[in-house]
């Protein structure tokens, strides 16, 4: 009889009590104020949610848990359905596996299906519908009758209307996808609910650095898949075959499934530098075993002896018809004093005798002059309120104490003596392993000592006479020159790029990436017909390091052209694999006709792009 009651007691204990017999499952995570989203119109509307979670799969749909705009008065035809896809069918949506008749009652209305839907591995959409009758005017409740909450997480919703959008599509598709989230919720039930049940989340691997000799404080994120309330845990961190338990308090809700919080993981101190897996398993939640099936994580952590230099990228926009952009030339000359070779500026023209971008640039830009550092931080170059402030400064700084995650050594020499193309060759060394690297490499030609005879080339300078400016040192001398500056060299002007905008060249670097092993790549840059490169003695190539998920600029490197008695000559290697992207960096077939870049990769693993065009 005793070990019958125990037996029992295990059984209750591993389920969640009758109080709390069901998990929510939406986007709706219970905050956030109720909000209405709509088409303004009479019409029907049919909205879903895409269940394809595989960690709930075997759990039961009981019903749905959806919030109703109660001030919306002639609505009707309220169902609840579940459907293994979303099909229409004589201008209604139908479901194949349950639909129920509701009528609401109160803002949230709990619906039950007859029978509970277990989910597959197939997954299942669960969904509402309603018909708006009528609209007395477009601030009537009933212009938006779906209820939803602020947000930005609309992936797997879906919607479709009588009238604007006939067809089911993705709610992030339709033109109210940025009204909100959905706020209905899916009732799960059954025997695999559980109290005490929770996974978590590393860091991103981009994010995660630490130094030798030196222990590490890791943020994890708690997710909470259990019905109760996560008061605390304990966990298991194991890392060079060392295993080391802790206990913490914490506090993550329970009740809707998919609940977050964090806490800081203290990893151990290693004494060599190297790329090491730290395994991370969640032992306990509030005292008891963690029922959840994934109750580890592993992530990437790089310990390091010594960081590269980080070199930001400072993109000016600019032109010779702004008048105030001769304050970008001189924060440029600034930076340039300042910081001396570690100083990679760009000077990107607009609608001047410079121009070569035609207005597709790295950078959103909205004004000039305008610069961009490691395409992240934007501003203008002096905040013209005062007399001295000098707001580059600061965000450069900011962006040179960020840890760029690899080295570049660069080299760019003649391919002949009559200078008529630039190879360049790029050296790109990380600091840790990837297995699905982000980064690839872009290169710019920049000129400087730029002049020209007509009137298109003479600089407009609304800071002549402006005494205001008379005691700044940088910006004071230009008040003492004419409106139109005729006699000016500019420098550092891009004149050549390897990738239009934003884009990097896609086979620049291999996405599996080994710490400390160094990556060539070449690439060159055919002048031959660059009116822009005056003078060849002042060129100057740019390669830059690209996230391509975030494109943000990670380091970049600058190198003079070499002169024609430092001429690098192919050497024979064996041709491995010839590609060809276009100049946003996607694949093209050899035999189409444009612009765009053949890569060649040899036998040694180097790599020679060439811009070519047919």
């Amino acid at each position: 009889m005793k070990k019958l009651l125990l037996l029992t007691l295990c059984i209750i204990t591993a389920v969640c009590t009758h109080a709390q017999d069901e998990l929510y499952y939406g986007k709706y995570r219970g905050s956030g104020t109720l909000k209405g989203i709509g088409t303004s119109k009479v019409e029907s509307y049919d909205v879903a949610i895409h269940l394809d979670d595989p960690t709930l799969v075997g759990m039961e749909i009981r019903g749905l848990r959806i919030p109703v705009n109660t001030n919306a008065k002639d609505v009707s035809d309220y169902k609840a359905w579940l459907s293994s896809e979303l099909t229409v069918s004589g201008g209604k949506n139908v479901a194949d596996i349950a639909s129920v008749d509701f009528t609401p009652d109160s803002r949230w209305v709990d619906v039950t299906f007859e029978t509970p839907y277990t989910i597959t591995t197939d997954g299942v959409y669960a969904g509402y519908s309603f018909t708006v009758n009528s609209l007395s005017s477009t601030t009537d409740a009933a212009a938006t009758p779906v209820m939803g909450i602020s947000g930005t997480d609309i992936d797997g919703l879906y919607i479709r209307t009588s009238r604007s959008y006939r067809k089911w599509i993705p709610f992030a598709e339709s033109l109210i996808g940025e009204q909100g989230t959905f706020a209905f919720v899916v009732r799960l039930g059954g025997d695999r609910i559980k109290q005490h049940a929770a996974t978590l989340l590393p860091p991103s691997d981009l994010d995660a650095y630490a130094y030798v000799g030196k222990t590490y404080t890791a943020t994890i994120t708690l997710v909470n898949h259990g019905c109760a309330d996560i008061k605390n845990i304990d966990y298991a961190i194991e890392l060079d075959g060392q295993r080391v338990e802790r206990h913490i308090n914490v506090s993550v809700k329970g009740t809707y499934y998919g609940q977050q919080g964090t806490f800081k993981a203290a990893i151990p101190a290693v004494e060599t530098r190297g790329t090491r897996p730290i395994d991370i398993r969640l032992l306990k939640i509030n005292g008891e075993d963690n029922q959840d099936d994934e109750p580890s994580t592993t992530m990437n952590l790089a310990f390091l002896a010594e960081t590269p230099k980080h070199k930001p990228l400072v993109e000016e926009y600019t032109g010779t018809w702004c008048g105030w952009c001769p304050g970008g030339m001189a924060a440029m000359e600034y930076l340039e004093e300042m910081f001396g070779d570690d100083f990679v500026g760009v000077a990107l023209h607009n609608g001047d005798p410079m121009d070569v971008t035609d207005n597709i640039y790295p950078n959103p830009v909205t004004e000039f002059p305008h610069h961009f550092i490691d395409r992240t931080i934007e501003g203008t170059p002096f905040e013209y309120t005062t007399n001295t402030s000098f707001s580059i400064l600061n965000d450069y700084k900011k962006r040179q104490n960020v840890l760029a995650p690899a080295t570049i050594e660069l080299d760019a020499q003649w391919t002949d003596e009559a200078q008529t193309a630039v190879r360049v060759t790029s050296h790109t060394s990380f600091i840790r392993n990837f297995t699905d690297s982000p980064y690839r490499l872009a290169y710019m030609l920049l000129a400087s000592g730029l002049k020209g005879n007509t009137g298109s080339w003479r600089q407009t300078n609304y800071f002549s006479g402006n005494t205001g400016y008379s005691a700044h040192k940088y910006l004071g001398p230009l008040t003492q020159q004419p409106a139109k500056l005729g006699d000016i060299e500019f420098n550092d002007v891009l004149i050549q790029f390897s990738s239009v905008g934003p884009a990097a060249i896609s086979e620049s670097l291999p996405a599996v990436i080994k710490e400390y092993e160094p990556y060539e790549h070449t690439y060159v840059f055919d002048i031959s017909k660059n009116t822009l490169a005056q003078d060849k003695g002042k060129l100057k190539v740019v390669a830059v390091l690209i996230n391509t998920l975030t494109g943000e600029v990670a380091n970049a490197e600058r190198v003079n052209v070499g002169s024609t008695d430092a001429i690098i000559s192919k050497q024979a290697k064996e041709i491995v694999g010839t590609s060809y992207v276009d100049l946003s960096g996607r694949s093209v077939s050899p035999d189409r006709s444009g612009i765009y870049i053949q890569t060649v990769t040899y036998s040694d693993g180097s790599r020679h792009s060439t811009k070519i065009s047919k």
